[in-house]
Order: C-alpha cells, then structure tokens, then sequence
C-alpha cells in the first residue's frame, strides 16, 4: 500500500473518517492538522484557498479533495440525505484506489457475492472460495466490521486468553484471499435489484456494476447515535462511537466515560482503564449484569480504575476545541462528569437502507428470512412453490447472516456460524431448479 498525506482539521468530519479508514487498513498515513501541527505554517494559505479539506495527498502525485458535506454511515440512514450520503461513499471508495486498497473486481458475474466483511462475511468467504465458488466480499470499511474494533474478545472459542477483534479478523480475511475470494475494501454495494438474467446486480461505490447468481447479506450494525446536545459537535474531539483500540494511549493518565451496558461496552471499559485514570460506565439499566456477560461484570466491578453509575444517561456534552464534560441525569438527579473522552456503544442500526425498497425488513431495519418471511403480513408475496429456507431472505438465491439479520444473536461466534450455515444454503439455492446459470 502507498503513504497517504491527509491534511485537515481535528473534528471534522471526513477528515476523522478518512483517518479511521486509513488506519484501520493499515495504510501508511502522515496526517497534518492544520490547526495544531508545527508544519501547518509552511503551507500557503493561498495553496488551500478554494479547496474542500479534507485533502488527500497520494504518493503517486495524485490528490483528491474532500466531499462538499460528510456523512458518515449512521447519519447515512437518514433517508432525507441519501444523495449526500452517496456522495461520500463514493469519496471513500477514491480514497481507498489511491491508497492502494483493491476496489474493483476481477470479473463481471459471481457465484456469490457476500455484503460485509464482518466475522460472517468473513466466514462465508473461507467457506465459499474454499469449496469452488467465484467469491466477491465488498465492505465499506474495513475487514472485522464492527467487532474488528473491539479491543479482546474473551468468548470466543479456542482463545482462552481472549483475541482482540482486530487479529481475529486479520486471521480470517488472510484466510479467505489465501483460498481464492476478492475482497473489495471501500467499495461497498450502493445499490442492489434482480437482473432480468435472474442474476442480482449490485452497483459499487468503486462505479462498477456486478452480477451475482446468489448473494449473503451480513453487512452488519453501526453504533447508535446519542441524541444529546453538543454530542454531534464534538465527534472526533473526544466523542467516539465504538472504542477502537488506537484510541486508548490518547487518554492516558485522563477521566473517561462509556456510555452503554452491554459486552461491547464492558469491554471498551476495561481497554480503556488501562491508559485512563478512570473510567466511568454510565448505563441506563439497573445493573451491568442485566445486559453484559458476568465475565465482564466481575472484572469491572473488581477494578479499582472504573466505577458503574446504573440508571444513568448523558444529557448533553460541551466543551471548545476538545471535549470538557458532559452532563449526566442519574435516576432524577443531575451532576457535572468532567471527561476528555465519551465512548459511545448504546446498541446498532442495521446497515439496510439501500436495501429495504428490495428486500423485507422488519420495522428496525433488520432483514428477515426463513419463516419470518411469510410470517410477515405486510411483507411482499413469496414467490416460490417451497418455503424460504432458514436464512434465505424474501428474495430466493438471498441469504442473510450475522447482526444484520432480524433474530440473530449479537455474537461473534454466532455470527461465524450463520456465515458457514448460509454458504451450504447457497449450495443447495445453485442446485436448485431457480438459479439462474454460471
């Protein structure tokens, strides 16, 4: 991969978009900030004059100016701001070409092309590309999805010391090009709808069009926005959403807050406390243990760093440049909690939107399949003579896994075995009658 030269301001939002991006693909990154670092002078004001920052510097020479508005994935969902949101997906997927990161595919037609490459797209890769399937992953951020963010995952079966999400996931994207699958990074579906062929036809962000003649959606969750003053405004100025492991060595010896009660948050928590002088879990429900493994709970609990504040939520955030405090309402009553750092992990929405006008979802977004299908009175008439099979979704020859799937257990291990499960689904679609030819 090549060294990319972003300049910008801390806080805003393409620029911390970009960053997270680049680091997570571990792409060589020089990052200026145009407000604090001691270069920021040498560059001429009349240089950036008229320009969109953020601003990319490729090695080859290249450059790419940023989006007239950012919009991340979460804001994404707001139906009202589609086209913008479009616009920065495509943004992401040319920052991804020039640093080198694959973004087109080799081939026109797929036996199977999996949306996301979180640990159940990741799964289904390895097994599809491994039993004979031309196998294209797309993923709109990089591999892991959202657990490949989670600092230790304890739970996880064979790892009796745990594994942090950003390994496992690296063992199993590896894994999956080793044995054949293109994954695609930063070049995620914009759109997807049945060919006339029978095949599906999925647009990527990347301005390539490509056909599938079975598909796994397991494109996954994003954390939920906190609806609180001076949230939005700070994001990237200390207001975080997830809790990836990078972020911990900046607060260092400084009060932190996470904000949620479940695993995800226990275990940012615990990351957390080992850099913060003290981390504070604000959780709206009675107890941790009402919502997070007892694994967890008892190692909070016995650490002297964290403490628990149940029937809690934030107010509002302030502060100028960088996060200073954020108001909290404990069961009624009101207090000042001075922190530099919030970490945000309240729950997911579901990565569907480009897909709810094809597929059937239930009310939060989430895709149903199998008996949920025809169980679902407003939902569109099932097509075949056959029931949906366990996954399938409410077009045939489509399968969903992992969190994005309505019914799924918020589990990475369950996650990897809906992958596994839905690649011998597919099989069985490809042997069937219905599916369209090779």
């Amino acid at each position: 991969m090549k060294e990319v030269t972003l300049i910008g301001r801390l806080g805003d939002p393409a620029s911390g978009a970009a960053r997270t991006f680049l680091k997570r693909n571990r792409v060589p990154l020089r990052w200026v900030d145009l407000d604090r670092d001691p270069l920021s002078p040498l560059l001429s004001e009349d240089g950036l004059a008229g320009i969109s920052l953020p601003l990319v510097l490729f090695a080859g020479g290249g450059r790419l100016e940023g989006p007239s508005r950012f919009i991340d994935r979460t804001t994404g969902l707001n139906p009202s701001l589609r086209e913008p949101y479009r616009e920065s997906r495509r943004w992401m997927a040319t920052l991804a070409a020039g640093a080198g990161l694959p973004t087109r595919p080799e081939h026109d037609i797929y036996d199977l092309i999996v949306n996301g490459a979180g640990p159940a797209g990741l799964t289904a890769a390895v097994y599809a590309a491994s039993e004979g399937l031309r196998t294209l992953v797309t993923e709109w951020q990089a591999p892991g999805g959202q657990a490949g963010t989670s600092s230790r995952i304890e739970n996880y079966p064979g790892f009796p010391d745990g594994v942090s999400g950003a390994d496992l996931a690296a063992g199993a994207y590896e894994q999956a090009c080793r044995l054949g699958a293109e994954v695609l990074i930063g070049a995620g579906a914009m759109g997807a709808e049945p060919a006339d062929d029978g095949t599906i036809e999925i647009a990527l962000a990347s301005g390539v069009t490509v056909r599938a003649r079975s598909s796994i959606v397991a494109g996954g969750v994003v954390y939920r926005r906190l609806a609180a003053p001076g949230v939005e405004e700070l994001i990237g100025r200390g207001v975080h959403y997830g809790s990836a492991p990078v972020a911990g060595p900046i607060y260092r010896g400084k009060q932190v807050a996470v904000v949620g009660g479940a695993n995800s948050a226990g275990q940012a928590a615990l990351h957390l406390a080992e850099f913060a002088a003290h981390v504070t879990v604000l959780c709206r429900g009675e107890a941790l243990d009402l919502s997070m493994s007892r694994y967890l709970t008892e190692r909070i609990e016995r650490h002297e760093r964290i403490s628990v504040r149940s029937g809690a939520h934030v107010v509002s955030a302030r502060g100028e440049e960088w996060l200073e405090a954020v108001e909290v309402d404990e069961r009624g009553t009101g207090s000042t909690l001075p922190v530099k750092g919030l970490f945000v992990l309240i729950g997911g929405d579901p990565l569907t939107l480009g897909i709810r006008n094809w597929l059937h979802c239930d009310d939060r977004g989430y895709v149903l399949s199998g008996g949920d299908v025809r169980a679902a009175a407003d939902g569109p008439t099932w097509p075949l003579e056959r029931d949906p099979m366990f996954l399938e979704t409410s077009h045939p020859g489509v399968f969903a896994a992992g969190d994005v799937r309505h019914g799924s257990f918020k589990r990475v291990a369950s996650a990897v075995g809906e992958g596994a499960m839905a690649v011998s689904l597919v099989h069985a679609w490809l042997a069937g009658d219905e599916a369209p030819e090779r």
